[in-house]
């Protein structure tokens, strides 16, 4: 039997077999063993991980390798617990990688992210579940899988649990796939931002504080445009909202389905999005955000603050915006503002689809188009809001449920294709 399995593990670099099973065993110093199983690989290896729960201290650090496959035995086998860590801003951490898989594995209670892939080009998350054992903790780390600043990414088949801001999160990535995935427990399930050319589809968000965020904000080094948000499953994202206060994702409204802020260039289209009780979609301006804080400016002179070029048509919405807001949270204040200034009041909640009201003027309303039977709308005019509540209104607020200026079709999406799939 033994020769058997030592026949069996020929094929596998870097792998320990024995008694035990393939690959690296869990040990008295797991953080010396793998940190330097990571070192000792060369491009073209697989690092294999065994059964069993590999106890870290510290961050580990993976950087320009080619071709590496790190592997577990399966999500439910191959544990690495971060929750002695002392050190370091990341659990498993890769850094300019080329063609890179991360497969059939667990990361959990990492200090700062969970799986980290930064400046790489060609990765692979598989079957990975990333995340925080305690629930709604805003100690809890950002982001549980974290693809940034990288190309050609594909994230499938895994879990995120827990996150104080988002579970998945793909920033600043071209072409980039999220798909087959669940995000539970976290501040944002899926997020797409500042990114070009991402697809995300076949997911389920549920039970996050916001389901699906397509965001772009000002401040950072690249732009992004063209997401495709497909075929997913958004229900009962109505977790309290856990995230660093003063940060973006901590303005997300509990209750929020699909959340598109600033962004450009996006469809949404054949998904599920049912039970959240504040938004089932909604599209904002970072002027909103301005608007709520106080602000007047980004301070990024090349910032588009607008969402333009929105498409959102053939969902299936049900029992959204039952119960908006939180109380002294955006949303509660924005309907206070427009119940106390206009007859407008909202007896059954907020419709399905919820606009606020900024669009290009060159473009027009044509710029949010909700094809040719749109789901239950409201615009609720956040400019006139704002400007009456300061006391500097020059026209009446116009709140409208009238869909029909955004009867229009847009431009359909194509699927996004990538260089490498593992």
């Amino acid at each position: 039997m033994k020769a058997l399995r030592l026949l069996s593990c020929v094929a596998l670099v870097l792998s320990a077999c024995g008694d035990d099973g393939p690959g690296i065993q869990p040990g008295s110093d797991d953080q010396t063993t793998l940190q330097a199983a990571f070192i000792e690989a060369i491009d073209g290896d697989v690092v294999e991980l065994g059964s069993g729960t590999f106890v870290l201290t510290d961050v580990l650090e993976v950087t320009g390798k080619t071709d590496l496959t790190i592997r577990g035995q399966g999500m439910d086998d191959t544990v690495l617990d971060f929750s002695a860590q002392t050190v370091g801003g990341a659990g498993l951490d890769l850094t300019n990688m080329t063609r890179v898989i991360v497969e059939d594995l667990t990361i959990m209670d990492a200090q700062g992210n969970g799986l980290r892939i930064n400046g790489s080009d060609g990765v692979v998350v598989r079957r990975v579940r990333a995340g925080w054992t305690n629930e709604s903790d805003t100690e809890n780390g950002k982001y549980a899988i974290y693809p940034v600043q990288s190309s050609n990414v594909l994230v499938e088949g895994s879990e995120a649990l827990n996150s104080s801001d988002a579970g998945f999160y793909m920033g600043q990535v071209t072409n980039g796939i999220m798909r087959d995935n669940v995000a539970r427990g976290n501040v944002a399930g899926f997020e797409v931002e500042n990114s070009v050319n991402c697809e995300v589809y076949d997911n389920l968000a549920e039970d996050n504080t916001g389901g699906i965020l397509v965001f772009e904000l000002p401040g950072l080094p690249m732009n992004g445009a063209g997401t495709l948000v497909r075929d997913n499953e958004a229900r009962a994202n109505n977790r309290a909202n856990f995230g660093e206060p003063g940060s973006t994702v901590g303005l997300i409204p509990a209750g929020t389905g699909i959340f598109i802020l600033a962004a450009n260039d996006v469809e949404i289209r054949n998904n599920v999005i049912a039970d959240n009780r504040t938004l089932g979609v909604g599209v904002i301006s970072y002027d909103t955000v301005l608007a709520v804080e106080g602000e007047s400016s980004t301070g990024d002179p090349d910032y588009d603050t607008l969402s333009e070029d929105i498409y959102i048509h053939d969902n299936e919405l049900s029992n959204n915006g039952t119960d908006p807001g939180t109380p002294g949270d955006a949303i509660q204040m924005l309907l206070g503002f427009i119940m106390a200034f206009t007859d407008e009041t909202f007896p059954d909640g907020l419709p399905d689809v919820v606009f606020d009201g900024f669009f290009p003027e060159a473009a027009g309303l044509g710029t949010l188009c909700l094809g040719s039977s749109p789901a239950p709308f409201v615009d609720i005019d956040v400019e006139g809001v704002a400007a009456e509540a300061n006391g500097m209104a020059t026209r009446p607020i116009e709140i409208s449920r009238d869909t029909t200026p955004h009867e229009c079709e847009g431009t359909p999406r194509p699927s996004v294709t990538i260089d490498f799939e593992g």
